[in-house]
């Protein structure tokens, strides 16, 4: 016959083994849970980043990398996500909106530029450029503003746009009235070879200068203006190599150029295959 004390000390395990799974059930629980609010928010943040709203007011979801980045072609159009009648689903092609700013108001992007603002530069964007002004003593008793333009054009011919007055109309310093210390020349900016023009204002106090550069199927212009007593051009060219961002989308120049983007319907693998390389 069991002793009463053997029958107690077994029921006692028994209450101390339940205890146990218990307290490891309600850890292994929590965590699951802390995970999945992790990955519903991940996927939601994420969400956002990929919806746009036009003009129009509607909606379009875009496709992203695993990064965030968006999924473009060589002309730097995004990749729109669509479902057909049928309920299939499939992506076209949807033209990159003329700029994206993100809450901050700090990054701004286009096709082919993207541009990240210090706290020494705010967003200076005048029509199809994508800009920032100087926010110190550049701007202080009256002074001409230091800032920085970029533009891009498509399969544009880099001899014909910086001689003649074509596509991003390089006549213009001809048309300048009172200007001083014109100069020709060739540098580096962005890590690529530019042709330069240099030329100061009237009161001399500050440079203006034009880059001209080219980076796969896009030309990039880049007009900058600085106050004499703030930047040299070496300086200068290192605030816009801090700030800007040309894109590389891995076009190359066709023999007949054409500025036709592709508008057929491409598959979700397809954009995830272009998305990796």
């Amino acid at each position: 016959m069991k002793k009463i004390s053997d029958i107690s000390l077994k029921k006692s395990n028994k209450k101390t083994s339940k205890q146990g799974w218990d307290t490891a059930s309600k850890i292994v629980f929590a965590v699951a849970a802390l995970i999945l609010v992790a990955v519903i928010i991940f996927f939601a943040v994420r969400g956002k980043k990929d919806v746009f709203v036009d003009e129009q007011g509607l909606t379009h979801i875009v496709v992203t990398d695993a990064h965030g980045e968006f999924v473009q072609d060589e002309y730097g159009n995004l990749f729109e996500k669509v479902t057909n009648a049928n309920g299939v689903k499939s992506t076209k092609s949807y033209i990159f909106p003329d700029r994206v700013v993100n809450k901050s108001g700090k990054k701004i992007e286009n096709a082919f530029i993207k541009l990240k603002l210090s706290g020494k530069w705010s967003d200076y964007c005048a029509n199809d450029y994508l800009g920032m002004q100087h926010n110190g003593v550049c701007k202080d008793n009256g002074k001409p503003l230091c800032e920085v333009k970029v533009r891009y054009d498509i399969m544009a011919d880099p001899n014909a746009l910086y001689v003649t007055e074509k596509g991003l109309a390089r006549g213009y310093v001809e048309k300048i009235d009172g200007f001083d210390n014109l100069k020709e020349y060739e540098t580096e900016i962005l890590g690529l070879k530019a042709k330069a023009i240099s030329y100061t204002s009237n009161h001399g106090e500050g440079t203006f200068y034009y880059y001209l550069v080219e980076k796969g199927l896009a030309l990039f212009e880049i007009r900058a203006f600085g106050y004499n007593e703030c930047f040299t051009e070496a300086e200068l060219i290192a605030e816009i190599e801090d700030a800007f961002e040309l894109k590389d989308l891995g076009g190359t120049r066709p023999e007949i150029p054409s500025t036709e983007a592709p508008t057929e319907e491409t598959s979700e693998e397809s954009t995830s295959a272009a998305s990796a390389k």
